[in-house]
């Protein structure tokens, strides 16, 4: 694993991800520095010796740029070449040609079923990416981007510069949580240190960091907001953005009636599994243990 992993962390270092995120370090860091600069209930605390508050806030900024860095730097889950050899082994082509979506970007990827060694049918379709070369899992998607396939690929996101999957999901979501909680807080020490002035020109003068600094936080935060809300949701019911957008085109999912979900086992052990697995699931073996009629393509 060692070795997939080094390839993208070296290519991205030196791309856009550099500007990506030192770009996000500066409007963080920038925003802060005008609390503690500029004459804001914060400041005040700070300087009556009130340490408590600006603490807690200094240790959510500093929480929010830790899981930013994690997010980044992790192994969001690369799908390895030597642990999908010997489903590679096991898996015959299939009788009919189909790929995990139905568009030409995929043309180069070919279906294989996998011949399960518990003595039932096989009903698990899996497939061999053609940029890879490797076995992809269930759930698994090729990033062009990144150059990779990904467990339980959710999507590839360009503020972080990285995919966001299996391994670093969990730290992407918290990520989302803190930094709209911040984004809230940091809107209203800014709305509450505006002050009056009698002219125009006197008032974009005294309240013009502030104006920028409440354009960045509504803009960022409604952002951060909807992002949070949405994969909430959709960690409930155990799915990926990609799935949920693309479920119709995925071929273990196209071919269930309606809004059925063959990976939603109820909410509570939905987010047990997302938050306190931390391994890799076998999701193959998880549709195969489903009963027959509830798989789309038994």
């Amino acid at each position: 694993m060692a070795a997939v992993w080094k390839k993208p962390c070296c290519r991205l270092v030196f791309s856009t991800a550099v500007l990506v995120r030192s770009f996000h370090v500066c409007i963080t860091t920038g925003v802060v520095s005008i609390l503690f600069f500029k004459d804001t209930a914060l400041r005040q605390q700070w300087l009556s010796g009130e340490y408590l508050v600006p603490c807690i806030y200094l240790a959510l900024v500093f929480l929010s740029l830790v899981l930013y860095a994690a997010v980044c730097s992790m192994d969001p889950g690369f799908v390895s070449l030597t642990n999908n050899r010997n489903a590679i082994r096991k898996g015959r082509p299939c009788v009919e040609s189909d790929s995990e979506e139905d568009d030409s970007a995929s043309a180069t990827e070919t279906s294989v079923m996998i011949e399960p060694d518990i003595g039932i049918k096989p009903r698990v379709k899996l497939r061999n990416c053609g940029f890879c070369g490797i076995q992809q899992p269930i759930r698994a998607k090729h990033c062009e981007l990144c150059g990779f396939c990904i467990h339980r690929f959710d999507h590839h996101c360009p503020w972080f510069e990285t995919c966001i999957g299996e391994r670093n999901h969990r730290f992407f979501w918290i990520f989302l949580l803190v930094e709209t909680l911040l984004v809230g807080w940091t809107v209203h020490l800014v709305w509450t240190a505006f002050v009056y002035e009698a002219s125009w020109s006197s008032w974009i003068m005294s309240n013009g960091l502030y104006m920028v600094a409440i354009f960045v936080l509504v803009l960022g935060g409604t952002a951060t907001f909807l992002l949070v809300a949405s994969h909430t949701y959709l960690i409930g019911i155990n799915l990926t953005t990609w799935e949920f957008m693309s479920r119709h085109r995925i071929t273990y999912l196209k071919d269930y009636h309606g809004d059925e979900n063959p990976f939603d086992e109820g909410l509570l052990k939905n987010l047990w599994k997302f938050f306190l697995h931390l391994r890799l699931k076998d999701w193959e073996m998880h549709l195969m243990n489903r009963p027959a009629k509830t798989l789309g393509r038994a």
